[in-house]
This record gives C-alpha cells, sequence and structure tokens, in this order.
C-alpha cells in the first residue's frame, strides 16, 4: 500500500531524500565572528518551520498504514493523505512567509526556493488527487493508482538536500527541535 503511495507521486521520494538530508544537518558552527551578520530570521527558527511541514507529512503518512485494504479503503486513505500533505505543504509555506528569509548570506533567494518548493509541491498534490479521485474503486484501484504518472522532483530534490549541507544552515538544521524529531523519527519506507 505505501509503495502504491509513492508511486503515485503523492511526493514521498521527495521528502525521503530531503529528510536523508536533514538528518546529516549536525555540522558545527561555520560563522565568521569577523563578517557582519546577515539580517533576516534566526536560521533555526527558520529551519523549524522547514522540518516542522516535513513532519506533517510524514504524520500523514504513518496513517496510511492503518487504512482497510478494500479498493475503496486503499483510495480513502490515498485521499485522506493527499489532502492533508496539499495542506502540510501549503502551512508551510505560510509559516517560512511569516517567519522571512533566514539570517544567511543569500537568505531572500534560499527563502524564495523553499517557499516555492512547498507551494508548488502543495499544488502538485492537489493535480495527483484529482487523478486518484477520478479512478475507479475497484479490483483494478492499486494497479491503476501506481501507473499514474508522479511529478518530476529530480532538480528540487537536489535543491533541498542541499540546504541541509549549506554551512550556515546545517548547524541550525542539528539545533531546531522540528529537525532533531524528523533525524530521531522512523523513515517514510
Amino acid at each position: 500500500m505505501v509503495s502504491s503511495c509513492r508511486r503515485s507521486g503523492v511526493v514521498i521520494l521527495a521528502l525521503g531524500l530531503a529528510l536523508a538530508g536533514c538528518g546529516s544537518g549536525a555540522a558545527k558552527g561555520s560563522g565568521d565572528a569577523k563578517s557582519p551578520a546577515p539580517k533576516g530570521a534566526d536560521p533555526v527558527a527558520w529551519v523549524g518551520a522547514f522540518c516542522g511541514g516535513l513532519g506533517e507529512v510524514i504524520a500523514g503518512a504513518a496513517a496510511l498504514g492503518k487504512v482497510q485494504a478494500t479498493p475503496q479503503g486503499q483510495k480513502d486513505g490515498l485521499l485522506a493523505f493527499a489532502d492533508s500533505t496539499r495542506q502540510a505543504f501549503t502551512n508551510t509555506a505560510h509559516k517560512l512567509e511569516q517567519v522571512g528569509p533566514p539570517a544567511i548570506t543569500d537568505g531572500q533567494r534560499v527563502q524564495d526556493t523553499v517557499v516555492g518548493f512547498f507551494t508548488t509541491s502543495a499544488g502538485t498534490v492537489a493535480g495527483q488527487r484529482e487523478k486518484i479521485a477520478a479512478l475507479p474503486a475497484n479490483e483494478d484501484f492499486d494497479k491503476k493508482a501506481r501507473e499514474l504518472p508522479g511529478p518530476d522532483i529530480g532538480e528540487t530534490t537536489a535543491q533541498m538536500q542541499g540546504l541541509a549541507s549549506d554551512p550556515q544552515l546545517a548547524p541550525a538544521f542539528g539545533a531546531a527541535p522540528e529537525c532533531q524529531r524528523l533525524s530521531a523519527a522512523p523513515g517514510p519506507r
């Protein structure tokens, strides 16, 4: 059932890859005391909002293991997951906009990239939900759901993984409680 969700393109793969980057974010400080501090949001608060959004999606994915094994149960589970995922992505984009760009060099570019990721992902999930909703809940549902084309997430995934390796954000990934919880949680498999 969970593999059906991944193949349906509900962005689990992107999250798994992004989370892999979050787990490695315990690098120690790279701040240069001689450079003036960039203006913007506290990086720990900013990555906390980022990881918190991913955590909401992972929590929705965990519920997929509890759906009924019937075609209607699978369909209902995927639709509920798509709804919670879209909402989590939308909420995270709004939270990041409220927090503002992180106080790092080129923080506005990072902000725009990440908010764009969550906004675009919300739209992608909504599109996938429509495709799933259109499928009949019959004995072919699982097969048809697996055949749905998924989004092209290669470049976006690479950008998200790059966040955790950014020397200015890596310490924040290690310090943010939301990211620590993600690192300790079981993966989306």
